[in-house]
């Protein structure tokens, strides 16, 4: 029985750190930027392209990764995509010109999506009742603080091996991790047990697919925080009726016995979509808080990559310490903790605005502490009951696609998010960039993004209800 405890211990380990290094990869690359620009002699748009084709490639490929998962076994997929990630990683950080570090975050971001969905799968597989709670609060906490220590980690790294090398060892740190990662993964995650009933490769469903998220998430990505342009919204549009014949084509597979890539049973699951809905919109609301203050704090107000990474730090301790807690909770107050998040996380950003507004131009981090600290607990208090309350509502052969479907809505809504709180951001700084107008840009933003929170507040309210009191 300890042997079997602590296989599963192991496994745990290298799917946390699957989950800690390419979520790390969503901002790390952030306080490099300059770098990069400088040593590549990149454009703007190259410099977009090289943190937006991280993303595309990530979104798009989730849910189909998580079939893939179901048919081959979800070790194998994880094994494939952290070897690539790995392979990736090295590529990025020699790489020589602007296109080929392009070329490489793509395909590193297309081996993210891959081994990601693979994750909550693997832990479903492993865990279930309290203890399934408890891990999803660890997972939480782990996407915690991947996402909010990447620009420290970024500022340390460029600080400690130099402008010239700095930004390649932001890629390198990767190695020792994922080698590590990969080397726990083949030893000790479960071993593929063929489905009772072969699972077949939905070609038309995943050409669908990939062309309704491609038209959806391009634009976003690429234009978002720059602004929309009609092209842009006829391109989104354009979306909307590849996703209603994808809809169409599952259901009729469904009927004929076949097995589409997207199940019509979890779209039928309503604990299950209300889940993946919400997510969408918390993740709208709460990913673009780390890009707009990355850049308030180093351009705005002059300020170190360090320095930029540390003011952010009381979120991260914030979301840890909630998210590691939140199974207790969640056995004290079931579902209305996703409520007392939500309100955490209002009362957070709020706080934040106002004090930019009583100190405009003249900036200290320690302003900021409190109120990033209140809105980490709520986070730290949705993300992870937020994966339990949707995940445990999926059982058997579909756990795979449920975790690549919910993943794909956090996906969508970050890019969103970024998108519309970047687009209100770069407006207001359009005609001057001093310090006065980068915490005015900055407060603007946070009120935008507090908005999609209320938002959030009132979906919550709605389809809360819809979810497990219980994990």
């Amino acid at each position: 029985m300890e042997k079997t405890d602590r296989r599963r211990t192991l496994a745990l380990v290298s799917i946390m750190l699957g989950a800690f290094i390419s979520l790390l990869d969503t901002t790390i690359v952030n306080v490099a930027l300059p770098d990069i620009t400088t040593a590549l002699h990149a454009t703007s748009e190259s410099i977009e392209w090289i943190i937006s084709g991280y993303a595309l490639a990530f979104g798009v490929v989730l849910i189909l990764a998580g079939r893939l998962g179901d048919r081959f076994g979800r070790k194998n997929i994880y094994i494939f995509g952290i070897l690539l990630f790995l392979i990736m990683s090295i590529t990025a950080g020699y790489a020589q010109t602007e296109k080929s570090l392009i070329i490489s975050r793509v395909i590193q971001g297309l081996a993210a999506g891959l081994f990601f969905p693979q994750i909550n799968a693997v832990i479903m597989d492993l865990y279930n009742g309290k203890q399934l709670g408890k891990i999803f609060g660890l997972l939480g906490s782990v996407v915690g603080v991947a996402t909010a220590i990447g620009p420290l980690a970024g500022g340390l790294l460029i600080e400690l091996f130099g402008p010239a090398n700095g930004w390649r060892a932001v890629f390198f740190v990767n190695v020792p991790i994922v080698v590590v990662t990969l080397i726990l993964a083949m030893l000790y995650l479960p071993k593929h047990q063929a489905p009772k009933e072969k699972i077949k490769f939905d070609i038309p469903g995943v050409l669908g697919l990939t062309l309704a998220l491609m038209l959806l998430l391009y634009p976003v990505i690429s234009r978002g925080s720059n602004g929309f342009r009609m092209i842009d919204y006829i391109w989104m549009a354009s979306s909307i009726p590849f996703f209603l014949l994808l809809y169409w084509w599952s259901a009729r597979q469904a009927k004929r016995g076949n097995q589409p890539l997207i199940s019509p049973n979890l779209l039928k699951n309503q604990p299950f979509v209300s889940g993946m809905v919400l997510s969408l919109v918390y993740f709208a609301a709460f990913t673009s808080i780390f890009f707009i203050l990355s850049i308030t704090w180093q351009t705005g107000f002059g300020q170190s990559a360090i320095s930029s990474g540390l003011a952010i730090t009381p979120f991260a301790i914030g979301s840890v310490v909630a998210a590691a807690n939140s199974n207790r909770f969640i056995m004290k107050i079931g579902r209305r903790l996703l409520h007392l998040g939500v309100v955490f996380v209002i009362i957070g950003l709020s706080a934040i605005s106002i004090v930019f507004h009583m100190h405009d131009g003249i900036f200290s981090a320690w302003w900021m502490a409190l109120p990033l600290l209140i809105a980490g607990l709520g986070s730290g208090l949705i993300i992870a009951p937020l994966n339990s309350f949707t995940l445990s509502t999926v059982i058997g052969p579909e756990r795979g696609g449920a975790s690549g479907m919910f993943n794909t809505a956090q996906r969508v809504g970050s890019s969103f998010g970024i998108a519309i709180v970047g687009s209100v951001f770069f407006r207001t700084l359009s005609n001057a960039t001093s310090g006065t107008s980068q915490a005015k840009a900055f407060s603007d933003s946070l009120q935008t993004s507090m908005y999609v929170n209320i938002a959030l507040l009132v979906v919550c309210f709605v389809l809360v209800f819809r979810l497990p009191n219980k994990v």
